[in-house]
């Protein structure tokens, strides 16, 4: 699965444009009134003007397999709090997954994350910068009924369970090192913070592995 755009809701506008094109030096374009496009790779965050909306949102971008410190080191230099967990570890290691890594808040509270897969074999000697985002590969999807979804995913869109994640009750991942929807029960915490996963408006166009193109529409 490729995600080609996400289309989330902020009630920070100015303050989200600000961090992704000022902070992380990202393209970003104006293509309708109250809303903004910030490129990551080959795909788009689309933010769009709510001064009434109170939610988060969750999603992940691919970078270089073998830069995750880099991209950390990157991140910090900007003056980005990384999320750390318990022992207080900032890079995460996902054995399963064959990945490593590292979390942070926007300043609209959502949480960012950048994924190193080493199975993606996309190595990179260059200097780790803005272009080192490579695409957006997770989007967070909340849900009171995660099996549910996930088989309604396999039978309208031909996006099946992430073969490194067994799916769980509260927990599936669904799709490819390319492109994963993250799909998770309401009220869930999302990981390494006490923020309970609720049900937010979202926007997803995405491509599955046969080509077909889709526009989803959550909460």
């Amino acid at each position: 699965m490729k995600i080609h755009s996400i289309k989330l809701e902020t009630a920070h506008l100015s303050g989200v444009v600000d961090f992704y094109r000022s902070v992380l030096g990202l393209h970003t374009a104006s293509v309708e009134p109250g809303t903004v496009h910030v490129q990551i790779g080959n795909s788009w965050l689309v933010f769009a003007e709510n001064p009434g909306f109170r939610g988060i949102y969750h999603f992940a971008f691919n970078i270089p397999c073998n830069q995750i410190r880099e991209g950390m080191a990157w991140l910090e230099r900007s003056n980005i709090d990384l999320i750390a967990n318990e022992k207080g570890e900032k890079q995460m290691d996902f054995a399963n997954w064959h990945a490593e890594a590292t979390y942070f808040f926007d300043p609209a509270g959502n949480i960012v994350e950048l994924i190193a897969r080493r199975d993606l074999q996309n190595e990179s000697d260059r200097p780790f910068g803005h272009e080192s985002l490579l695409e957006i590969s997770e989007v967070g999807i909340v849900c009171p009924d995660v099996l549910a979804w996930s088989e309604r995913a396999a039978t309208e869109y031909g996006i099946f369970p992430f073969d490194k994640q067994k799916p769980s009750a509260d927990f599936s991942a669904l799709g490819r090192d390319t492109g994963l929807f993250i799909v998770v029960q309401e009220g869930r915490k999302w990981f390494l913070t006490d923020v309970p996963a609720v049900r937010v408006p979202l926007g997803i166009q995405f491509e599955n592995d046969g080509g077909e193109m889709f526009d989803l529409q959550e909460g």
